[in-house]
């Protein structure tokens, strides 16, 4: 999750949106070392997983002794990351997942423009082993038998691998994920690229945001905040054990627990959230095929959703 989404939903609980209509009170591998003229870089461990058909299979510990020169960059978010991280002229392929609403933070937008994203370009082991990477950063989703195929795939030769430790399917829910897996990715990238200062920067520029919302708010009652989003015919609820569900905990929402992922129209009436947060991935910023949901004609007594804020993501 960009920073901007996490800072609209921290301004959204901060402002009073939610809270003034409230009705009721070891595996090693290691990169080439540096060549002569290059910066001075510290050999440095760095942790992340292995991940094999989408899934983690298990950890994976990397050795390196310089930062990648080569890198395949896979998702609107990780490529800004490095931008921002001042490693956006190390990125020699820039893949979207195709959001057609993602916007970059101001401050790295400039640099974000200048990527040469490879529209219409599929990414799998035949075009990535053609760019010559020796990084390849991304989403577990890429990391199939039939596209990217697995980690140890990529080591043998000579390619590190990065995920960001939240990426796995919107329906899982036996692993949680959580604002520190998302600061252990960028933290890690920092330490990858040699650019750990800024990497720290932001993680704490974002702890502090996170309590001066907790601090703004500490006397109000929590307001009940729901996440939902379209996926095919279904419409699924991030609750707590989603990043983006934990995010509005930590920032003092109460988000219900949803007994299943997938959930029907009546849950989502049932539940009758103070604030609904639409996360919009692609297409318009619409309701779609769940616009009735919101009609007060689907309520029994005609009373509607009592949402007084609706935020698309």
């Amino acid at each position: 999750m960009s920073g901007f989404r996490l800072w609209l939903i921290a301004v959204t609980i901060l402002s009073g949106v939610l809270w003034g209509f409230r009705p009721d009170g070891k595996d090693w591998a290691a990169q080439t070392r540096a060549e002569p003229g290059e910066a001075e870089y510290a050999p440095r461990l760095v942790k992340n997983v292995k991940v094999r058909n989408y899934n983690v299979v298990g950890e994976n510990n990397v050795l390196y002794d310089r930062a990648p020169r080569r890198a395949i960059a896979v998702g609107e978010n990780i490529n800004e990351t490095l931008v921002a991280l001042g490693a956006g002229d190390r990125i020699i392929c820039s893949v979207r997942y195709g959001n057609p609403l993602y916007r970059p933070e101001p401050e790295n937008a400039e640099g974000y423009a200048r990527l040469d994203f490879q529209d219409g370009f599929r990414l799998n082991v035949e075009t990535a082993l053609f760019l010559s990477p020796d990084f390849i950063v991304s989403g577990q989703s890429r990391f199939t038998e039939k596209r990217m195929r697995d980690t140890d795939f990529w080591q043998r030769r000579g390619v590190n691998t990065f995920f960001p430790l939240n990426a796995n399917s919107p329906y899982d829910r036996e692993y949680r994920e959580s604002l520190e897996n998302e600061f252990a990715f960028i933290l890690g990238l920092g330490r990858i690229f040699d650019e750990e200062e800024k990497a720290e920067r932001f993680v704490d520029e974002t702890r502090a945001l996170i309590e001066r919302v907790r601090a703004a708010t500490k006397d109000r009652l929590p307001p009940k905040a729901m996440i939902v989003e379209g996926l095919g015919r279904n419409l699924v609820a991030y609750d707590s054990s989603k990043l983006v569900g934990e995010i509005c905990v930590r920032l003092g929402a109460q988000v219900p627990e949803s007994p299943v992922a997938a959930i029907g129209l009546e849950y989502l009436l049932e539940e009758n959230p103070d604030v609904l947060f639409v996360v919009k991935s692609g297409g318009g910023a619409g309701r779609g095929r769940y616009a009735g949901a919101l009609e007060p004609e689907m309520r029994p007594g005609g009373a509607g959703l009592r949402s007084h804020a609706e935020l698309y993501l």
